[in-house]
């Protein structure tokens, strides 16, 4: 009995060190760069990412920076202290602080109107009115997941900035024209208006319930509204797709804080991924499992009931792999201010215990939303273990497969080789695949789509026998062949 336990753990133990040694750090590190460099190079901006994989009991976390805060090329590169504008992501933050209230002990409850829980004297939740006069008033819910049927970002602001008192005045005269609770319509409006809320039923600013709630219990000291004269010498410079500098504030503050005032630096940020991936410390379980479960569909102003879709409180869910896997699901959030944005997505793969995380900043206005689930997507795909290394970044002339080396080799070779870029595209489609001599797929390499470059990449010939190997790389219509001798 207890030499059948000592063989059950040593496999364990082997199977343990052969995920960790399959995970490749380079092949990441490569991707991520080939994601984010065409950004970096043409609009002069500033990237940092920050990725976390948990497969099993072996974690992997790592930041990446870009460029440099400033376009001034001798200005600073972004670091670990860089403070930035999340804009729209800071809803995830108030939705969170909505769920400890809900799941520790608060006074409020998802089904309760938001009628019940505001200052009567200053400001009322508006409603709907049927054709047939019923009256239908939103609920916390409602407002939580975008179906409270309040318009985005309606108020028009005096001098940049909009204060509480003129979104009152809105809110006390505005009537719904759809009902709430039937259909999702993203609502910077709806959130702010939850702000209030959360600020009136424990009585603190918005800034201070997101500092008491969330950063100091997760050590983000950085993570604020408002930042000290000391944080603001830290802060990157924001720019507009033009190139200009964007100013201080979004046209939509103060009244829009907890719609997306928050500034973090990408060491808070991932502090705060890994808290939403369960990776941090202990004792919020039920206030992730509230916020993160899904609640209602986002249909989009009813046009979509079909949707995949989904939403809970504030997150948004879609499917990872939605032409294989349609029940894989992952959250995410997205924030844009001008001059600045943001995303935070992240799954756990139950089936291949495998979680996954990114977070991205940046401090000018690009797709960071594509770059991130990308690179969520490489993170649960096989290739993040296949160990390609882009080794240079100049657009070739033509495609190229070198002769591999060490030739004869045993137990592993390096294939390097060349793509150019087309006329449309910098990224192409790219397959190398190593052929017996009777023809048979010993090994895929390579099946991605890649960006103009020159490339290397190990293959291991442990498992097979002493013979001659075909290695075919192919890109676009173009196909070449490499021989090789594996020499035992």
């Amino acid at each position: 009995m207890k030499t059948s336990l000592k063989v059950i753990l040593f496999l364990l133990v082997l199977l343990s060190g052969k995920a960790q040694s399959q995970f490749n750090e380079d092949s990441l590190s490569a991707f991520i760069g080939r994601k984010v460099r065409a950004y970096v190079d043409t609009n002069k901006a500033c990237i940092v990412t920050g990725v976390i994989r948990k497969e099993g009991g072996i974690e992997f976390t790592k930041r990446y920076s870009f460029g440099h805060i400033r376009h001034d090329t001798a200005s600073p590169r972004p670091d670990s202290l860089t403070i930035f504008h999340i804009g729209s992501t800071t809803k995830t933050y108030t939705a969170t602080i909505l769920s400890m209230l809900i799941q520790q002990g608060g006074p409020l409850a998802l089904n309760e109107l938001v009628q019940s829980h505001l200052p009567l004297n200053i400001v009322k939740a508006p409603f709907y009115v049927s054709p047939q006069g019923d009256t239908v008033r939103m609920t916390i819910l409602d407002l939580a997941s975008h179906y409270s049927a309040l318009p985005d970002d309606p108020i028009s602001p005096v001098n940049d900035s909009t204060s509480y008192q003129m979104m009152y005045n809105y809110l006390n005269n505005h009537r719904l024209s759809r009902e709430p609770g039937k259909c999702y319509l993203y609502s910077n409006l709806g959130i702010s208006l939850l702000g209030v809320v959360l600020s009136h039923t424990e009585n603190k600013s918005i800034d201070s319930l997101f500092i008491v709630k969330l950063s100091d219990p997760l050590g983000m000291p950085d993570t604020r509204i408002s930042l000290n004269p000391e944080q603001l010498s830290r802060r990157a410079t924001g720019y507009l797709p033009n190139g200009d500098s964007a100013g201080y504030f979004k046209n939509s503050w103060p009244a829009f804080y907890a719609a997306g005032g928050i500034y973090t630096t990408i060491t808070d940020f991932m502090k705060y991924l890994q808290f939403n991936m369960g990776l941090g410390i202990p004792g919020y379980e039920s206030v992730l499992d509230s916020a993160h479960k899904m609640r209602r569909i986002n249909n989009d102003t009813c046009h979509f009931p079909d949707s995949k879709a989904k939403i809970g409180l504030v997150w948004q869910m879609q499917l990872l792999k939605p032409q294989t896997d349609t029940s894989l699901y992952f959250i995410w959030k997205d924030g844009d201010v001008p001059g600045f944005s943001s995303y935070i997505c992240f799954v756990y793969d139950k089936q291949n215990n495998l979680k996954t995380g990114v977070a991205m900043i940046s401090n000018i206005n690009i797709p960071v939303d594509r770059m991130a689930v990308d690179i969520l997507k490489y993170l649960n795909n096989d290739s993040v273990k296949s160990g390609i290394k882009q080794i240079s970044f100049n657009n070739p002339s033509k495609i190229r497969l070198y002769q591999n080396y060490p030739n004869p080799f045993n137990p592993s070779t390096i294939i390097k080789f060349d793509i150019p870029s087309d006329e449309k595209n910098r990224m192409q489609k790219v397959n190398l695949t190593v052929y017996d001599g009777l023809g048979k797929n010993v090994s895929e390499l390579v099946n991605e789509n890649l960006e103009y470059g020159t490339y290397e990449i190990e293959f291991k010939g442990e498992d097979l026998p002493s013979s001659v190997y075909y290695y075919k790389l192919t890109c676009g219509k173009y196909g070449i062949t490499g021989k090789m001798l594996l020499l035992k």
